[in-house]
Parts: structure tokens; C-alpha cells; sequence
């Protein structure tokens, strides 16, 4: 996480959890947008861990919070262990550990917040720390990328759409797009700078996509580096008139993350794709979580 150098003690906020009944009010979120080449960028939020104050990088293509080890949660209590692989198909082994008073600061309305929440605290991690699409269990949200806002628990979508669960654990949402006469399930990835294609699908659709760069350098939300081509996809149809043209999307082969997604998924629609749009998320009912997506 990252801080300004100092600890701050604040008051406890509005908590949900996992089996939230009553809908608490309207909250809003300020986004800290970074922009990178090719329409790539990042998502900071404002964030508190117990008394300590920094941002954490949105990333809904973890099913799981990541945090480096550092002296804030160097002794936070050891529950377990787990793996965390990144788009690069590293894999570090983390320790499980459980966090108390995990909380998205907010500019207007409530804070959202966890009294107990169980993190992945990693020795090898290089990039930013990661609040992973597990913390957001039970809530409804938006993503304005217009006004730079994220916003809690406001209107509900109007023509909701369904998620496609994605995993063996069915952990992490992804959306049906339509390249061509093609229909493929994209992971929802606000972690992921430029969107990416399994040079597998490339290689066999070789009309939807248009060479950019030949090696272009990239880098996982994990921090590991590796090398990728670059292709324009010609369109991107999520129905409801909203086709994407020209997104960019790095190519390499998928290897573990196809075993992870699965067959269907040959895509990671990152931020580049999705700040083209304003979203709502609604995942009030963690079975059947729906989406909606409007112009900016």
C-alpha cells in the first residue's frame, strides 16, 4: 500500500459483509487515474489498513486482496498460505493473513469497510498491492471514469446484463464480447494496464486483429516484466450498440492463466477497454452478478 509517511487514527465507518441485508446509503469514492501508452492506465483508491492511510490499485482480475510484506502488516497473523500467479504466469507463494478495519475511504457518505478481511501478504512482489475483487462481495458500485468517481450503493443498473463466472472456483467475472462471428468471454480486468489476447486465439482469427508492434515490453499488476506483441483488435461488440473499435491488446501465450480461466476466456479486457466506459457493478448476489456499461 502505498502512504504519505505517517499514521493516521481514524474513526470506524460503515461495515458490510458477506450476507448484507439492508442497502446502506449512497458513497462516493474519488479515483486516482495514471495513464500509460496505448490507452493503458491504473485505478488508485484511497484506502485504510487498521491506522495505517495509503492507496491500493483497483484490480477486479484478482479474486483475491495482494499485498507486499513491509513493516505495516509485518505482523499480521499468519492463517494460511496460497499461491498468487500474475498474467505472466509467475507464481510467488504468499502467506494468508487476516487484516482488521480494511476500509475505501470516502469523499461523501460512508466509508466501505471489512472488521476482519484475510489478505495474501507476499515477500516477492515488485508492483503495486492489490485489492482484489473478493473485498467488493455483497456491494453495488460504479466506475465513472468521467467524473473520476466510484460510487457505492447508488441507482441500480437499468438493463442489467449478466456476468460470466470464470475459474475452476468461479471467482472472478468476465463479460461475452463478439469479435466478428465470433463470441468469447473476456475477464473483467481493472488490474490490467492494456488489455491482452492468448496468441492462440491470434493465431487462429488472424482477420480480427491488426500487427501494432512486433515486441512491446508489459508488465503484470504483480510487477513482473515480459515481452508481448501488440495488436489493434478491429472491434470489440458487448451488444446493446456498445462496440469498441481499436482497442490494443498485448498477445503472448496464456499457458497456465488458459488452465485458470478456462477455454472460453482467451481475453483480458483491462483498463484500456473499460475506461472507455462508465459501468455499474452489481454484485448484491454473488451467484448471478450483472453489469451494465453506458458511453462517457
Amino acid at each position: 500500500m502505498k502512504t504519505p509517511g505517517r499514521l493516521a487514527f481514524l474513526c470506524a465507518s460503515l461495515l458490510f459483509a458477506a450476507d448484507l441485508r439492508a442497502e446502506p446509503g449512497r458513497s462516493v469514492v474519488p479515483m486516482t487515474l495514471t495513464q500509460a501508452d496505448f490507452g493503458g492506465g491504473r485505478i488508485y483508491l484511497p484506502m485504510r489498513f487498521g491506522n495505517m492511510m495509503g492507496t491500493m490499485r483497483l484490480d477486479t482480475g484478482a479474486s483475491t486482496t495482494r499485498v507486499a510484506l513491509a513493516p505495516w502488516n509485518r505482523d499480521l497473523a499468519v492463517i494460511g498460505q496460497s499461491d498468487s500467479t500474475g498474467a505472466s504466469g509467475r507464481t510467488v507463494r504468499c502467506d494468508d493473513v487476516e487484516a482488521k478495519n480494511v476500509e475505501i475511504k470516502a469523499a461523501q457518505g460512508n466509508g466501505i469497510a471489512r472488521a476482519k478481511y484475510e489478505v495474501a501478504r507476499c515477500a516477492a512482489n515488485d508492483g503495486d498491492d492489490l485489492l482484489g475483487l473478493d473485498f467488493f462481495k455483497g456491494a453495488r458500485f460504479s466506475l465513472d471514469f468521467t467524473k473520476r468517481e466510484m460510487t457505492f450503493f447508488g441507482d441500480p443498473p437499468v438493463h442489467p446484463t449478466p456476468f460470466r463466472l470464470i475459474g475452476p472456483e468461479q471467482k472472478l467475472v468476465g463479460l461475452a464480447v463478439k469479435l466478428g462471428n465470433t463470441t468469447v468471454v473476456g475477464l473483467f480486468d481493472t488490474g490490467a494496464e492494456i488489455s491482452a489476447v492468448d496468441q492462440k486465439f491470434v493465431d487462429s482469427h488472424k482477420g480480427l486483429f491488426t500487427l501494432v508492434k512486433r515486441k512491446g515490453k508489459a508488465s503484470e499488476a504483480g510487477g513482473a516484466a515480459f515481452t508481448s506483441k501488440i495488436y489493434s483488435v478491429k472491434s470489440l461488440d458487448l451488444g446493446g450498440g456498445r462496440v469498441l473499435k481499436g482497442v490494443y491488446a498485448l498477445a503472448y501465450d496464456f499457458g497456465v492463466l488458459r488452465e485458470a480461466l478456462g477455454p472460453q476466456t482467451p481475453f483480458i479486457l483491462g483498463y484500456n477497454f473499460i475506461s472507455r466506459l462508465n459501468w455499474t457493478l452489481d454484485l448484491t448476489q454473488p451467484k448471478a452478478p450483472v453489469w451494465e456499461a453506458r458511453a462517457k
